[in-house]
């Protein structure tokens, strides 16, 4: 069922240390709902796997093999695609912190780590993304010609207050 509480939840923490900026951003709310997705999408690689490696052990040759091995790895590729996203919408967290002059970003979902360091000189932009749909609300971070995406799937509110610490943050650090 749905719930406000759990569903609208802030996920997004902000504290200032010793003139740092330090920032924490929680899993999306519905923990349960991409688990099941990944249990649904392993099942699903499962069987296809079945269906398609199941004939080359009943006789077949490998030359037979190599036809239809571009589709396995197709289906390899998209199922690490979807165990990627779904893993990262259950179970990740991100840590920004502005001190120093560089913008620490740790993104951490269970055993997959990612770690940015962008020094604050080159940080052109910050700027809030939240389009009508809401469904992909976050802060874009422009730096070295290239553009990240933190915080995704924030509310509107959280989007627009983060990208605003952080542009203050970063003024600050230079």
């Amino acid at each position: 069922m749905f719930n406000l509480r759990r569903n609208f939840r802030r996920r997004l923490f902000i504290n200032h240390k010793h003139g740092a900026l330090a920032v924490r951003i929680d899993p999306t709310n519905d923990r349960t709902l991409y688990i099941g997705m990944l249990v649904v999408f392993t099942a699903g690689f499962l069987v296809f796997m079945y269906i398609f490696i199941h004939p080359f052990f009943r006789g077949a040759s490998a030359k037979n093999f190599l036809y239809v091995l571009p589709f396995l790895g197709f289906i390899l590729m998209w199922y690490a695609i979807g165990l990627r996203i779904t893993l990262w919408r259950a179970f990740g967290v991100e840590l920004i912190v502005v001190e120093d002059g560089l913008l620490h970003w740790t993104r951490t979902a269970l055993f997959w780590t990612r770690k940015f360091d962008i020094p604050a000189r080159e940080i052109t932009d910050v700027t809030a993304i939240t389009p009508w749909h809401g469904l992909s609300n976050h802060v874009q971070v422009t730096a070295q010609g290239r553009s990240r995406s933190i915080g995704d799937m924030l509310l509107s509110d959280e989007a627009s207050e983060l990208a605003h610490k952080i542009d203050h943050a970063i003024k600050l650090a230079r």
